[in-house]
C-alpha cells in the first residue's frame, strides 16, 4: 500500500501522489506528481481535494514554480509523460567506459579521454553538420510568417525597402507570367504567402478613381488590370515606379530578384554559389565537370537554353564556355536558337538588314530598347544626344519641290490652310534588300526607294545619297506608265529565283498605283558591276480603284516551286491574286489575274500569315475597311485541313479563293483601318485613322468552322490582347517591329513612339519633327509639326533615319 503524503496550509491542499477515483484506480502515477487545490483558510479539509484538481510534475514541484504547468485532466497527464518518454529516448545514451572506469562516454565512444580517446563534441559536430547542410542547400527557401514580415516593415531600414522592392518585382513578375498571387520569395530568402495581400498594406501605391468607386484595391487596379496611365484617384503619380519595371521582360525581372537576392558584398549566399576563381581561371589544380566535357556535348547542353539571359549566364560559368559563345563556330547558331523560340520565325523578318549576323540582331534590339527607355524627354534629348529644342535648318529628301514641301504640312494641319491646293507630299521609303554586287566598294549600301505625291518611285543609290543635297542621284522609274502615284509596295525575298532557261530573275519588288496597276520590277546588275539597274518587268490592270495594299500568301503546299503568292486589295473592296507572279515557271508573268474575294466596303490595309497547330495549317489573310471593321479569311476549297507537304500541286483558281471566318472591331470609335501587320507569335497590330492600336493573339479553337455545309478545320480566331486608344492624335501611318519593340507614328505630333509588344507599355516616343511657325491673318501663330511616314533601321550603324510628310529627314543614333 502506497504511502500517501497530505499537507495544508493557509491557502491550499496538496497531496502525493494524486488521488485516484472515479474509474482512475488502474493508472500508476510516477513518483514525484503532485495533486493541489487552492480553497480559502476555513475550507482546508482532506477531502476537498477530490473535488477540483491541479496536477504538477515532478520537476515543478516547488511552491514558486508550480504556475509554470499545470494539468487538470487525468488525459493531459498521461499525454505529458508519453511526450517526456519519447523525448528521452532521443538523447544520446551515456555508457560506461571499456577500461572499466567511472566516466562517462556521450555518444557511441569506447573510451573516455582519460584513457587516450576523447569524445566527440556535440557541439562541434552541430556546427559541422549546419555548415553542410547550409553549403548544399543554398537555395533552399524557407517560410516565412506574416508577423515576421510585419515586424520588418515596421522600421523604416534598408531591410524593409528591400524587402518592398522584393513585393513589387514579385506581383510583376506574376502578372506577366500569369502565376496566382499566392506567395511571393522576400529579401532575406524567406518564402511569404499572401503576395497580394503584402501588396496592399505594405506597398504605398494608390488606385484610380475608377477602380476605387468599384471597391477595387492598389493590386488589382495597377497590377491585375495594370492601369498605368491613369493618375491616382487623389491626382497623385505612385504607380511611376511599377512602369519601369513593367516594361523589363521577364528575364530581367528574374535578374533583379536575383541581384536583391544574392546582390551585395559579404553576401554569404553570394560567396556560396559563385565559383572560385581558379574555375575560372581554368587553373590545373581545380579541373571542373566543364573541363572534362567535349566542345560538342557543352554545345547540345547549351542549345537546350531557351532565353539569351539564361544562354549568357551559363556561358559565364567558364572560359571555355565564353569562347564557344563568343568566338566559336557555334556561336552564331547558339544566338540563333534563343531568337527564334522568343520571337518566332517570322520575327526575323522586316526591318532587320540581310546581311545582319544573329549577335548583331540581338544587339539591335537591346540597343533600340536602350535607348527608347533612356530617351527622358521626346522634345527635349533625342537618342543621339543633341539638342532638338534647338530650330535648326531642317533636311528634306528634296523630290518634291520646296513649295510642295512646304505645301505638305498643312496635309497634317489642314484647319491652317489658306487655299485647297495642298500637296500630299511623302508616302514612304523602303531600303531594299539586295546583295552587294560584283565590284562593289567596300563602303556600298543598299538602294532606297521614295515615293509621295508624284508618278512612279524615285530609287536613291543609297541612304547617304538622301542627305547629299548639293550630290543628290536619283532614278525614276514608272513615271511614263501611266499609273499615277504609287500608295503600296513590297518586296521579294533576298533569294531570287531564276529562270533557267530564259536566265529571267524574280522581280525584286512589285508596286501597286493610284490608277489599280500592279507592276513588278527588276533590279539587274550594271555592266560595271558596282551598282543596280532597276526596269518594269511586268503589270497587270486588275483593279479599277486604287491599290491600297499588297502582301505575300504562303501557301501551305510547295506548289508552283515557290510557295507564295501575290495579292492585291484596292479601294473598292476586290482582293486579287497573281498566280504566276512569283514562279519560274512561267516567266515570272502578271499577265493573268484571279478575283479571291471581294468584301463589302473599301479596304484600306491587308496582311497575312500562317496558322500551324501542328497536324493543320492554313494561310489566313486578314483586311481592314472604311468601318473600322478587321476580317478574317481563310482557305475556301480545304479550309485548314491538314495537307501533305510531300507532293506538289500546281495552283489553280479554288486555291486561290478565301472566305470570310471571323469579324472584329478595330478600335472603339468608327474610322478606317489605316495599318495592320503580323509580328512575332502571330501578334496581329491594327491600327485606326483615330490615332487607336489595337494588339491581337491569332490563335485557332478547336470548335471547327463551316462554310456551305462542309466542315473545314479548328477556326482561327482573334481575341485582344491590348488596346491603346488616342496613342497618335491623328491615322496612323507607320507599324514597324524590330523584335519585341513595336515603333508606330501618325497624327501631326511627329513623333515615333515605341511600344513593347510583350506588356503593351510606351517604351518612349522620339520627336523627329522640329516644327515649322505658321502665322494667320489675324495674328494668330501654330508651332505645326509633321506626321512621320516611313523610318529605316539599321543594326550595323545603330541608327534610325525617319522621313516626315513634308521631307524632313533625321537621324538617330540608339547606341
Amino acid at each position: 500500500m502506497k504511502s500517501v503524503t497530505v499537507r495544508i496550509s493557509n491557502d491550499e491542499i496538496w497531496r502525493s501522489p494524486p488521488s485516484s477515483h472515479h474509474g482512475e484506480d488502474d493508472f500508476d502515477w510516477p513518483p514525484g506528481w503532485v495533486e493541489v487545490h487552492r480553497s480559502s483558510p476555513s475550507n482546508n479539509s482532506v477531502e476537498h481535494v477530490n473535488s477540483i484538481r491541479e496536477f504538477h510534475p515532478p520537476s515543478l514541484a516547488g511552491t514558486a514554480k508550480r504556475k509554470q504547468k499545470v494539468f487538470y485532466a487525468i488525459a493531459e497527464v498521461k499525454k505529458y509523460i508519453q511526450q517526456e518518454e519519447a523525448n528521452k529516448d532521443k538523447k544520446d545514451d551515456k555508457i560506461s567506459c571499456s577500461d572499466g572506469c567511472t566516466n562517462k562516454v556521450i555518444g557511441r565512444g569506447e573510451l573516455c579521454k582519460r584513457h587516450g580517446e576523447s569524445s566527440p563534441r556535440r557541439s562541434s559536430t552541430r556546427r559541422r553538420t549546419k555548415q553542410q547542410n547550409s553549403s548544399t542547400n543554398n537555395n533552399q527557401s524557407y517560410e516565412g510568417s506574416v508577423d515576421a514580415l510585419n515586424r520588418i516593415m515596421k522600421v523604416d531600414n534598408k531591410l524593409s525597402q528591400n524587402m518592398r522592392q522584393s513585393i513589387l518585382i514579385s506581383a510583376v513578375l506574376c502578372r506577366k507570367r500569369n502565376d496566382p498571387y499566392t506567395q511571393f520569395l522576400g529579401f532575406d530568402g524567406n518564402t511569404y504567402s499572401d503576395l497580394r495581400s503584402a501588396f496592399g498594406k505594405h506597398i504605398s501605391i494608390k488606385q484610380c478613381e475608377l477602380c476605387k468607386q468599384r471597391v477595387q484595391g492598389p493590386f488589382y487596379c495597377r497590377i491585375a488590370h495594370e492601369h498605368l496611365d491613369v493618375p491616382d484617384y487623389d491626382g497623385g503619380s505612385s504607380y511611376e515606379c511599377l512602369r519601369g519595371l513593367f516594361k523589363c521582360s521577364v528575364d530581367d525581372l528574374v535578374e533583379r530578384q536575383h541581384e536583391l537576392l544574392y546582390g551585395g558584398e559579404g553576401s554569404r549566399k553570394r560567396k556560396a554559389i559563385e565559383p572560385s576563381p581558379s574555375v575560372l581561371d581554368g587553373s590545373k589544380d581545380n579541373v571542373s565537370s566543364m573541363d572534362l566535357m567535349s566542345e560538342e556535348v557543352l554545345l547540345q547542353i547549351a542549345l537546350f537554353i531557351p532565353n539569351l539571359n539564361g544562354l549568357i549566364s551559363f556561358c559565364k560559368t567558364s572560359k571555355r564556355m565564353q569562347k564557344l559563345l563568343y568566338t566559336s563556330v557555334h556561336s552564331e547558331k547558339l544566338f540563333r536558337g534563343p531568337f527564334l523560340q522568343t520571337f518566332g520565325k517570322r520575327g526575323t523578318v522586316g526591318n532587320f538588314e540581310i546581311n545582319l549576323s544573329w549577335t548583331e540582331r540581338w544587339r539591335m534590339i537591346y540597343g533600340l530598347r536602350r535607348g527608347l527607355v533612356h530617351q527622358q524627354s521626346s522634345n527635349m534629348l533625342p537618342l543621339n544626344g543633341t539638342g532638338a529644342n534647338l530650330r535648326l535648318p531642317r533636311q528634306t529628301i528634296g523630290v518634291l519641290s520646296h513649295a510642295e514641301e512646304s505645301s505638305a504640312l498643312f496635309y497634317d494641319n489642314p484647319e491652317w490652310s489658306v487655299t485647297d491646293d495642298i500637296s500630299n507630299g511623302y508616302f514612304g521609303m523602303k531600303i531594299l534588300h539586295l546583295p552587294p554586287p560584283p565590284n562593289a566598294a567596300n563602303d556600298w549600301q543598299p538602294p532606297v526607294v521614295c515615293h509621295g505625291d508624284f508618278n512612279g518611285i524615285k530609287i536613291f543609290n543609297s541612304v547617304i545619297a538622301m542627305f547629299q543635297n548639293a550630290q543628290r542621284r536619283f532614278v525614276s522609274l514608272g513615271e511614263d506608265e501611266g499609273g499615277g502615284q504609287v500608295l503600296t509596295l513590297i518586296q521579294c525575298d533576298v533569294r531570287p529565283l531564276t529562270n533557267e532557261q530564259t536566265n529571267r530573275n524574280q522581280p525584286s519588288f512589285f508596286i501597286g498605283f493610284a490608277s489599280g496597276r500592279v507592276a513588278a520590277v527588276n533590279a539587274t546588275i550594271a555592266e560595271c558591276g558596282q551598282k543596280y539597274n532597276f526596269s518594269i518587268s511586268g503589270f497587270c490592270d486588275a483593279h479599277v480603284n486604287e491599290v491600297t495594299s499588297l502582301v505575300f500568301v504562303n501557301d501551305i503546299s510547295p506548289g508552283g516551286k515557290s510557295g507564295k503568292l501575290l495579292y492585291s486589295a484596292c479601294g473598292g473592296g476586290h482582293v486579287y491574286c497573281y498566280p504566276n507572279a512569283l514562279s519560274p515557271e512561267h516567266n515570272f508573268s502578271m499577265d493573268e489575274s484571279i478575283l479571291a474575294f471581294s468584301s463589302n466596303g473599301a479596304i484600306f490595309s491587308m496582311t497575312s500569315t500562317v496558322v500551324d497547330t501542328g497536324d493543320h495549317s492554313s494561310s489566313i489573310i486578314c483586311t481592314g475597311d472604311g468601318e473600322g471593321k478587321i476580317r478574317l479569311w481563310a482557305r475556301a476549297d480545304e479550309g485548314i485541313l491538314v495537307r501533305s507537304l510531300s507532293e506538289p500541286v500546281s495552283f489553280n483558281q479554288s486555291e486561290t479563293k478565301f472566305v470570310p471566318i471571323q469579324v472584329k472591331q478595330a478600335g472603339t470609335r468608327t474610322g478606317l483601318v489605316t495599318r495592320m501587320k503580323f509580328v512575332h507569335n502571330n501578334l496581329l497590330v491594327t491600327c485606326t485613322n483615330n490615332g487607336d492600336l489595337r494588339i491581337w493573339k491569332l490563335q485557332s479553337c478547336n470548335k471547327p468552322y463551316r462554310y456551305s455545309g462542309g466542315e473545314k478545320g479548328p477556326k482561327p480566331q482573334l481575341e485582344l490582347k491590348y488596346d491603346k486608344m488616342s496613342l497618335h492624335n491623328g491615322a496612323v501611318e507607320v507599324v514597324n517591329n524590330i523584335g519585341d519593340i513595336l515603333l508606330t507614328s501618325g497624327g501631326n505630333d511627329g513623333q515615333v513612339i515605341g511600344v513593347d509588344l510583350n506588356t503593351g507599355l510606351i517604351l518612349q516616343s522620339i520627336d523627329c519633327h522640329t516644327g515649322e511657325t505658321l502665322q494667320r491673318r489675324e495674328g494668330s501663330r501654330l508651332l505645326a509639326k509633321s506626321c512621320v511616314v516611313d523610318i529605316i533601321l539599321s543594326g550595323k550603324e545603330a541608327s534610325m533615319i525617319s522621313l516626315c510628310r513634308d521631307g524632313t529627314l533625321q537621324r538617330w543614333s540608339f547606341a
